[in-house]
C-alpha cells in the first residue's frame, strides 16, 4: 500500500483541439500518451500507468493539460481511472492531484473526498544543488457528517542532486536527478499511522512525465521503481 500510494503521488497527472502549445521546452497536445511501467526491487514488472492527454488549453495566459491516469496490476486488472490537471505558465510546472483522491472514493462507498491541499510544483528551469518547494496531499475521507479517515502525504527535503543519463524502453534521456523525503501520515478513526519513504525521480527538460522514479524504505532499501517505457 505504501508503494502503490508513493507511485500514485509521483505520478506525480471531453477531446478538444489538437493543436500544439509549448511550455518550458515541452511540446503538449491533445492525444499524446505515456505509459510507466513499474517494477519490484527484483526487475519483475508489477502494473502499468497509462497517461491520455484530453485536452490542452489556454487559460489566463498559462497552458492547462487535463490528463487521464489509468493504473492496471500485474495481471492486467485495470482500477478505477482519475485525472491530474498540469498548469505549465512558462516558469513553473502544477500538478493538482485531487483528481488521485476521487478515483480512490469509487473504491470506498459513502464517502466524500474533502480536498484541503493537492499541489507538486517543479520549476521550470532546474540546477544542481537546488532546492524545490515541498509538496502536499492533504484530504479528509467524510460519511454522513463524520471524518472516518484523513491522508497526508508530503513531500519534503527536495533538491536536485545531479545530472544523470537515463536509458528507459521509451529512450535515452539526459536528466536531473531529484530526491525526497516522504511523510504519509494516515488517521483511521482518529488512530495515526505513519510512515516514512524516500523518493528518487529523474526528469528531463522536454518529458511531462519523469523518466524514472523509486521509492525507498526508511532504512534505505529499494521497495520498488519506475520507468517510462512508451511515448506516442
Amino acid at each position: 500500500m505504501k508503494t502503490l500510494l508513493a507511485f500514485l503521488f509521483l505520478s506525480l497527472i471531453a477531446v478538444a483541439t489538437s493543436q500544439a502549445q509549448d511550455c518550458m521546452g515541452m511540446t503538449l497536445k491533445t492525444g499524446m500518451g505515456f505509459e510507466m511501467t513499474n517494477y519490484n526491487p527484483k526487475d519483475k514488472p508489477i502494473g502499468k500507468m497509462t497517461y491520455q492527454v484530453n485536452k490542452v488549453s489556454k487559460e489566463g495566459g498559462a497552458t492547462v493539460v487535463d490528463v487521464t491516469v489509468q493504473m492496471q496490476d500485474e495481471k492486467g486488472k485495470q482500477q478505477p481511472s482519475y485525472s491530474v490537471r498540469y498548469t505549465c505558465n512558462g516558469n513553473e510546472l502544477v500538478a493538482d492531484l485531487s483528481g488521485m483522491m476521487q478515483a480512490m472514493q469509487t473504491s470506498l462507498k459513502d464517502m466524500e473526498v474533502r480536498m484541503k491541499s493537492n499541489k507538486l510544483v517543479y520549476p521550470g528551469k532546474l540546477s544542481v544543488g537546488q532546492t524545490l518547494a515541498d509538496g502536499e496531499l492533504d484530504a479528509d475521507m467524510v460519511s454522513r457528517g463524520n471524518t472516518m479517515m484523513q491522508m497526508n502525504m508530503k513531500m519534503t527535503n527536495r533538491k536536485v542532486d545531479s545530472k544523470e543519463t537515463v536509458t528507459t524502453p521509451a529512450g535515452t534521456f539526459d536528466t536531473y536527478k531529484v530526491s525526497s523525503d516522504m511523510n504519509v501520515e494516515n488517521r483511521v478513526m482518529g488512530m495515526p499511522i505513519r510512515s516514512t519513504l524516500r523518493t528518487v525521480s529523474y526528469r528531463a527538460d522536454n518529458q511531462l512525465f519523469d523518466v524514472k522514479s523509486e521509492t525507498y524504505n526508511k532504512n534505505g532499501k529499494l521497495m520498488g521503481y519506475s520507468l517510462l517505457s512508451k511515448v506516442n
